[in-house]
């Protein structure tokens, strides 16, 4: 029997499990692994960044994208500690990450050597699977446990390899390790589903909440949805899975969300819960029946009250409860909750119309809106930019949304728009950021340079922490902290390679977004946006006005003038009446 090295066999572990790209920085500890995939560069591509973070949410929107595993990988000590924003975003999102880190030599193991730290325990509440290789024989099995454990859990899987180890020979054996992963779903139950369907039934004023779970269910939804005539919000990551312009459509829920949703979900008797574990019980239906459906046992009853849970695949439960519930053709609650909507449809198509300058956000987005394709990827930063674009982007069936949602990490999106690339070469990725969020990982747009990925990227750039700035005043604090100085990030990008365009007035922008739709490298939209375009909450409630009222207060007291004038009056009594 001949001999194989190690790291040729984690490889093709690798390759089995139909992984085809890594992204990572290589270093003194992970060099050996990066040689092996450089010897198997046609099977597998490996994508320098400039930073590791930007590896780690690649790979995690990557998998949210795709539903494949993300990898990703770099050195100990450091580099192992800059990978952790995002493999805590794949963590709470719920998608699977592979993590490759290098470690001490096994002979300096425990000498307090160049790195070493405790990686183990740095680890260990983020992974699901969270390993040191012990010997050269047992690296790809350790590898293939860790790729199996964060399908099966939904998690991540850390694996660190003492870099001495992956030169090791083992036998060339083929061992028998499984690389088929088939997702078992739970069957439904006949009990759950009947007392459901008599619960739909008998409900007068019934409201669908789709969270990311009902994404790959969009049909089935709107089909359960047009059969009792019920009114549909979405949690944010849900964004995309229910189009945006159907008539039964109410948009977000909660802060980042539209009034119309807030008031449904007030008046509601039933509420349906469809693959969300929504937290924000304050945007719940105050006294309500509900009937939930979730593929994970934890979720069922973990925020509301549940009457019926139902533990199975969304898309299966839906189409049984269609087929069996009694068909509601004229439903008075949604007809007032569709003439809410029609009332605030007016309003944001009012605000995107918007030609002031500085240029108003809403106005970005009808511009994005202006050129985006049929089958675009949005990959959206967190800051203002999660309040603009879920609100004033309609989506169709075919566009997708990804974002930082559980963790709220402020530079997703770019490394997300690069993932997009990657996994669909042919569709248009789109990167909404704000100045602070782009920021912080602007060294990357180097990378989009360098791999040819040509991502757009908006820059909502209002020179502040935007959407900061509106939580201190919501919570009564002057603001304090927010203010940045200005980078031209359009010289940025043309220093990296790229395109840049600073859009100034709002006569600029139409023409540099056509520019930017046919660029065939990555290009950057910088626009400086209005400073005071306040993003409320689709409906303020009473804790946030009397923040409001005290911000103004102080602000008064301070400085015997408002230096930062509150939210527009208009703006907040349109959310408040």
């Amino acid at each position: 029997m001949g001999k194989i090295q190690a790291g040729e066999a984690l490889v093709r572990c690798l390759s089995k499990w139909g992984i085809d790209h890594v992204y990572g920085m290589p270093g003194g500890s992970i060099d050996r692994v990066v040689e092996s995939l450089r010897k198997h560069k046609d099977e597998i591509d490996f994508y320098l960044v400039r930073h590791e973070e930007v590896a780690s949410l690649a790979a995690s929107s990557y998998a949210k994208l795709t539903g494949k595993i993300g990898v990703c990988l770099a050195i100990n000590g450091p580099g192992a500690i800059h990978l952790l924003g995002g493999m805590y975003d794949a963590k709470l999102d719920h998608v699977p990450m592979l993590v490759l880190v290098g470690h001490t030599v096994t002979t300096l193991t425990g000498t307090d050597y160049f790195q070493e730290m405790n990686m183990h325990q740095l680890f260990e509440d983020v992974a699901v699977y969270n390993k040191v290789v012990a010997s050269s024989e047992t690296l790809p099995i350790v590898i293939n446990q860790a790729i199996r454990s964060a399908y099966q859990q939904r998690g991540v899987s850390v694996v660190m390899i003492p870099d001495d180890l992956v030169l090791g020979e083992i036998p060339d054996d083929e061992m028998q390790l499984s690389t088929i992963f088939e997702e078992k779903k739970p069957g439904l139950n006949s009990d759950d589903l009947s007392q459901a369907v008599t619960l739909i039934n008998k409900s007068k004023n019934p409201v669908i909440l789709a969270g990311v779970g009902a994404k790959y269910a969009s049909a089935e939804l709107v089909d359960l949805a047009e059969r009792i005539s019920a009114p549909v919000a979405i949690s944010l990551r849900g964004k995309g899975g229910f189009p945006d312009l159907h008539p039964n459509f109410l948009g977000n829920i909660g802060r980042l969300g539209t009034k119309p949703a807030y008031e449904a979900m007030k008046s509601a008797d039933l509420l349906l819960l469809i693959g969300t574990d929504y937290p924000y019980q304050n945007y719940l239906p105050d006294h309500a029946k509900c009937v939930q459906i979730d593929i994970d046992p934890i979720h069922l009853g973990k925020r509301y009250a549940v009457n019926v849970g139902i533990l199975g695949d969304a898309a299966d439960a839906l189409n049984h409860l269609t087929e069996h519930l009694i068909p509601v053709s004229d439903r008075p609650f949604l007809k007032h909750c569709q003439e809410n909507m029609s009332k605030w449809r007016k309003w944001i198509e009012e605000d995107k119309k918007k030609t002031q300058s500085p240029i108003a956000p809403e106005a970005v987005m009808s511009a994005i809106e202006g050129i985006a394709e049929d089958d675009a990827i949005f990959s959206v930063d967190v800051g203002t930019a999660t309040i603009w674009a879920p609100r004033y982007l309609n989506l169709n069936k075919n566009q997708d949304f990804i974002v930082s949602s559980w963790l709220g990490m402020m530079g997703c999106g770019v490394p997300g728009a690069m993932a997009a690339k990657h996994a669909y070469p042919d569709r248009q990725a789109i990167a909404i950021c704000g100045d602070g969020g782009f920021a912080m990982v602007m060294q990357d747009f180097a990378t989009a340079v360098q791999y040819k990925w040509p991502i757009i990227v908006v820059i909502l750039n209002n020179r502040q922490l935007g959407f900061i700035k509106y939580e201190q005043q919501s919570a009564g604090e002057l603001n304090y902290g927010i203010d940045m100085q200005d980078i031209n990030f359009a010289q940025v990008a043309q220093a990296c390679g790229g395109k840049g365009m600073r859009v100034e007035t709002f006569d600029q922008l139409h023409p540099a977004f056509q520019e930017a739709r046919t660029a065939q490298v990555p290009v950057l939209l910088d626009i400086l946006v209005d400073q005071n375009d306040a993003p409320l909450p689709g409906k303020i409630i009473s804790a946030e006005m009397q923040g409001y009222a005290a911000f103004t207060a102080k602000s008064l007291i301070e400085t015997h003038k408002l230096e930062d004038p509150v939210p527009p009056v208009k703006e907040l009594v349109r959310r408040l009446f």
